[in-house]
């Protein structure tokens, strides 16, 4: 959900709750004037909503995110509920102390490495998941294509690795989203209302097409 304030994000909740998502992620980072008390508070009124597990994320603008104040402040938002939530999403590129403060507090990681500039090679994202599984549950990778190879490079990533969500982004890789449960990813990220990510489709429309895949 990358809604900014409460009553949308209860809004699009509820579209959630309708379409019988699997998880929820709560991204932090987008909400109005966000503290540890207000996500706290946040937390708790999903929780008297629906018990769909909750994905925590508050990301760093260094990856796409929006948090506004310092490193510490977003460390410690994410510190002080990680333990709320099922899953807390963490960067691999963070302060090794400041993420072990994540994981410490965490019931369960995900490790996430961004690339909005493009796909690195197979060998150099081999060390980010490995580096990425080496300290928390899930790895996730989200990187650009800049040619239909570099969405290859991201499937055969999928082929090998349990435990891994990745992602070719824009429209060039958007078939990866639907590609990766069925390799074996454990998440796909879907729009409820806008994409949050280029080349995102809405629930309905992964749903649907995954239906068709495995029943093929």
């Amino acid at each position: 959900m990358i809604e900014s304030n409460e009553k949308d994000i209860f809004k699009t909740l509820d579209k959630a709750v309708d379409l019988d998502v699997n998880y929820i992620e709560l991204r932090l980072d987008v909400i109005e004037n966000i503290t540890s008390k207000k996500a706290t508070s946040i937390i708790e009124k999903i929780r008297n909503v629906t018990d769909i597990p909750i994905i925590l994320t508050n990301r760093t603008k260094y990856e796409g995110g929006y948090f506004p104040s310092t490193e510490e402040d977003r460390i410690k938002i994410l510190v002080d509920n990680a333990s709320l939530v099922e899953y807390t999403d963490i960067e691999l590129s963070t302060n090794e102390n400041l993420r072990q403060e994540v994981i410490d507090n965490a019931n369960r990681t995900i490790i996430s490495y961004h690339n909005f500039e493009k796909t690195p090679s197979s060998e150099y994202l081999e060390n980010v998941v490995n580096s990425a599984l080496n300290v928390g549950d899930i790895a996730k990778i989200a990187v650009k294509p800049l040619n239909i190879e570099d969405t290859h490079v991201l499937l055969r990533l999928l082929m090998e690795y349990d435990d891994l969500i990745g992602i070719s982004m824009d429209k060039l890789g958007s078939y990866t989203r639907i590609l990766g449960p069925i390799l074996g990813s454990p998440v796909t990220y879907t729009a409820i209302t806008d994409e949050s990510a280029p080349g995102q489709f809405d629930v309905k429309t992964t749903r649907d097409i995954l239906k068709k895949l495995k029943n093929y």
